[in-house]
């Protein structure tokens, strides 16, 4: 969900990240989205700018406002317990951009919001890569992993996450996996993974997109 950080001048200020890899695979003809996790809404404007409808899912009240101003259909609470059924129109895209990692039970999330997708409508699940070697080295060669406010040892996780783990997920919701993306940020990173041809992509990310459509 939305991360809140105290600024040096003491405000609160709430990540609006760009989300360049959410405009991407939301189809071009989508009319109806769903975007849980939607924080201020910065990267779903740009579909409402398009003619979509989007209705984010944020638990924090600053950040859901936020998103009202920029044109989201805001329902603010707990995914978990919150009803997605704003409409009798289905969803033609559920996205879920680093938030099921936040979940106790991402499963029952799914399969919620599944049965109100269209058919062979697009799910989007970007998620932590744990499977990462920056996470295998603090574990059993240094012997101690440190949380940190952001990453794959954010301290808010309460779900280890790796892109098998998604597909399993995706099994159980009825969703068919169609692809999948691997992000690698640092340049070091970046260069390794082409000196292995990307071979070793999935221990060299730190993050893993699936895209899958309902069965």
């Amino acid at each position: 969900m939305s991360k809140a950080y105290i600024d040096r001048n003491g405000g609160t200020q709430y990540f609006e990240h760009f989300r360049g890899d959410v405009i991407d695979v939301v189809p071009a003809d989508a009319k109806y989205v769903l975007s849980v996790g939607c924080a201020a809404g910065r990267t779903e404007a740009e579909l409402v700018n398009r003619g979509v409808k989007v209705v984010g899912v944020e638990i924090d009240p600053l950040a859901a406002q936020k998103a009202r101003e920029r044109g989201l259909t805001i329902l603010e609470g707990d995914v978990a317990v919150i009803d997605i059924n704003v409409s009798d129109e289905p969803y033609d895209c559920l996205v879920y951009a680093d938030v099921l990692e936040h979940l106790r039970e991402p499963v029952d999330v799914l399969k919620r919001h599944v049965k109100h997708l269209k058919p062979n409508g697009i799910v989007y699940v970007c998620v932590p890569n744990f499977r990462c070697y920056s996470v295998f080295w603090q574990l059993f060669v240094r012997g101690y992993a440190r949380y940190s406010d952001e990453g794959v040892l954010d301290r808010t996780h309460i779900r280890i996450t790796t892109r098998k783990m998604v597909l399993e997920w995706f099994r159980w919701a009825g969703i068919k996996p169609v692809s999948r993306k691997y992000f690698i940020h640092r340049r070091r990173d970046k260069l390794a993974s082409v000196f292995l041809f990307g071979l070793a992509k999935e221990f060299i990310a730190t993050q893993v997109g699936l895209v899958g459509t309902k069965r």
